[in-house]
């Protein structure tokens, strides 16, 4: 009997690893969630990208003109 005992372990413990293997989103709730999460990022980061541009123009002006203003000076005052 102890030998049915060792066959009986060893046969559960291939079966526990051959088995096969139950996928991550099998279940419909999951899959529910899962979609429901993708949707809602996806249209967070449509949003944000619409209306939290910020206008990287101004800066770029700004330092071209303060450029423009400091290169003359400079010829100016050399000149």
């Amino acid at each position: 009997m102890p030998d049915n005992e060792k066959k009986n372990a060893l046969l559960s413990l291939f079966k526990g690893v051959f088995k096969n293997k139950k996928e991550e989103n099998a279940d419909i709730v999951t899959q529910a969630e899962t979609v429901i999460s993708d949707y809602i990022s996806r249209r967070r980061n449509e949003i944000i990208n619409k209306y939290c541009t910020k206008n990287r123009a101004l800066p770029v002006i700004l330092m071209i003109a303060g450029g423009a203003v400091l290169l003359y000076g400079l010829w100016f005052i050399l000149a």
